[in-house]
């Protein structure tokens, strides 16, 4: 899967609606339907009526997928914080290059914090980090 799939599944989760998520990752409505409609043939999401109208939420397997990535992204970030307190500016930076797409969205969602954001941005070019 794509990021862009992990963090529709990061909003959904968080209880968003299509038209939101697609403002958060700043794409087109349609663009963010037909990934919802490719993570329903997954069996990662479903669409459940409710008092609002019909939501999408994660399926088992939908929550499964995503504790995964989060580990994962977790995971990644920590030890590039960890490579930059050992001077070890490149790795670093090669770990960080795979998520920084995704850390905003993450941030806004909740998933991660601004501090730990921050620290891993810090050393990037003006205006790449902000």
């Amino acid at each position: 899967m794509r990021i862009e799939h992990y963090l529709v599944l990061e909003a959904i989760e968080a209880g968003e609606a299509p038209e939101e998520i697609a403002r958060l990752l700043d794409l087109e409505p349609h663009d963010v339907y037909a990934m919802i409609r490719l993570l329903e043939e997954r069996g990662l999401v479903e669409k459940r009526r409710t008092f609002f109208g019909e939501r999408c939420v994660l399926t088992e397997a939908g929550r499964r997928q995503l504790e995964k990535w989060r580990r994962d992204v977790l995971g990644r970030t920590e030890e590039a914080a960890r490579f930059r307190r050992e001077g070890r500016e490149l790795e670093a930076q090669n770990l960080i290059d795979q998520l920084l797409p995704a850390l905003p969205v993450l941030v806004a969602l909740g998933v991660l914090s601004f501090a730990l954001w921050k620290l891993l941005t810090s050393h990037l070019p003006v205006g790449e980090g902000e």
